[in-house]
């Protein structure tokens, strides 16, 4: 891509994914695929489908999954160099679980592996780094996710040091991703910080679920009525999304296309939508590329788009 695009930079976990290759219980499952995961890594790998120079900001462990992700960050033609390796942690996995649906879709429980992985130890150090430093100063865009935070002390505080960083013109965006595992007896700590990283980012994107998780309502204008400060506010659903472009609303419908699996279609929907503001798209130009992009993470049980 032409170094005269904007730059993406997405901060977050990598994980190695193990995808079942028939839909059952895990005890009765013999094979499994490998995949890359990691929302703020399959938002990366969407936006690089998009023709968005992107880079990822991330640890990873000196082992074969390490090497494995971010050989797979190159294949899709996304910058690893500020991928930082690990000789001691190790690169965090997770288990996919598919059960079948009476529609012939298949609805995915995922089982993590994470705990003392090298992207718990992300740290204000990982983003000081030479490759890092470079990134984020050339950056149109740098994303993340409400995921970040919950990992650890030290990656919440990188976190924290995204959003305190000036700006220079720089959008930040930010997607909730609740995850209630992560924060498990520490909720109203994980609610306050959430909603914190909300009313600071220029763009915030929400699934309704975790919007009733976390802000106690799923209704969009009142969500607008919550967090006035973001540009563009985001409340996303099966069936589409409701749009904030300041006091500006549009509301859109998801694509009819068959879905087999919905994991990872939030993360290219927020790739989508990206794009499109970084390519100076409208509001509803934008939400027409984010869904389009998202159909292509709806028809296959990997996270992420190929």
């Amino acid at each position: 891509m032409p170094d005269t695009s904007p730059l993406a930079v997405c901060v977050g976990e990598g994980l190695v994914s193990f995808v079942p290759a028939t839909a059952a219980p895990l005890e009765d499952v013999r094979t499994f695929h490998r995949s890359l995961a990691g929302a703020e890594w399959n938002t990366a790998i969407a936006l690089a489908s998009a023709g968005i120079r992107t880079a990822v900001v991330s640890r990873v462990g000196d082992d074969g999954f390490g090497r494995f992700l971010t050989a797979e960050l190159r294949r899709h033609e996304v910058d690893d160099s500020a991928v930082d390796v690990d000789a001691e942690a190790p690169t965090g996995l997770y288990v996919k679980e598919l059960s079948p649906r009476p529609d012939g879709s298949v609805d995915g429980t995922m089982h993590y592996y994470r705990s003392g992985s090298a992207a718990a130890a992300l740290s204000p150090a990982t983003l000081e780094s030479p490759a890092a430093s470079v990134l984020l100063a050339h950056a149109a865009l740098v994303h993340t996710s409400g995921i970040t935070p919950a990992l650890s002390a030290s990656a919440r505080a990188a976190q924290d040091a995204l959003f305190d960083a000036p700006r220079d013109g720089r959008l930040l965006s930010f997607d909730v991703n609740w995850r209630p595992a992560l924060w498990r007896g520490r909720q109203d700590e994980g609610r306050a910080v959430i909603s914190d990283y909300v009313r600071r980012a220029d763009i915030a994107f929400c699934t309704r679920p975790d919007a009733e998780s976390v802000f106690g309502t799923a209704e969009p204008d009142r969500l607008r009525e919550l967090f006035p400060e973001p540009r563009y506010l985001l409340a996303t659903s099966p069936d589409g999304a409701v749009a904030f472009d300041g006091a500006e609303r549009t509301d859109s419908r998801s694509l009819d296309v068959p879905v087999v699996e919905s994991i990872g279609a939030g993360d290219a929907f927020a790739a989508g939508f990206l794009a499109g503001v970084l390519t100076g798209l409208s509001l509803t130009g934008s939400l027409a590329r984010a869904h389009r992009i998202a159909t292509r993470a709806l028809v296959s049980t990997r996270d992420h788009i190929d």
